[in-house]
């Protein structure tokens, strides 16, 4: 179990931030209608982003552990 937890966590790892680049990246296109790596490397959220990102950062973990709360029963 402790080798499929670390492999489920290091994937969801990967997938988030795949996600938060995605989003960037999709941000950049609305805004500016084009992309830059220099820009998604730089890109700082303002406050009130942040506190979407955490919001979805919370929910993402939940959906990704949400699985295990049974195991572990």
């Amino acid at each position: 179990m402790d080798i499929l937890l670390a492999i489920v966590v290091s994937l969801g790892a990967e997938v988030y931030v795949l996600r938060d680049r995605l989003r960037i990246i999709e941000e950049m296109l609305e805004a500016k209608g084009t992309i830059s790596r220099a820009y998604v490397e730089a890109y700082k959220p303002t406050p009130e982003e942040e506190e979407g990102i955490r919001k979805d950062n919370d929910a993402f973990m939940a959906r990704l552990f949400r699985v295990f709360e049974g195991a572990l029963e």
